[in-house]
């Protein structure tokens, strides 16, 4: 039978309903700064030393990444025509007004 309660990652004590886990985590008062969050599943909370370690074992990766490979982008990127001073200045623009006269 599946516990519908868990143990928060930063104290053991705390028994949240799985539904309110995420929750409790941006709220627990026993925060700790030495701990880091998984990318694959951000209930996923331990040691920063351990974390390299969970990220290549993490079940939520499959999930993620069903291939076990990122995903290739394929896109072009755009580089923007550099725009000279000259075309900045009044004189240049088609649609400049003179509100002076």
């Amino acid at each position: 039978m599946d516990d519908p309660f868990i143990a928060c990652p930063y104290n053991k004590m705390h028994r949240i309903p799985r539904s309110r886990i995420q929750r409790h985590i941006v709220k627990c008062p026993d925060k700790r700064l030495d701990y880091s969050f998984c990318p694959y599943n951000a209930t996923h909370i331990m040691p920063a030393k351990d974390i390299i370690k969970h990220t290549e074992e993490c079940p939520s990766k499959v999930i993620v990444f069903p291939e076990d490979k990122p995903p290739v982008v394929k896109a072009a990127i755009a580089v923007p025509k550099p725009m000279l001073q000259r075309e900045y200045l009044p004189e240049t623009d088609p649609n400049h007004e003179i509100w002076d006269d």
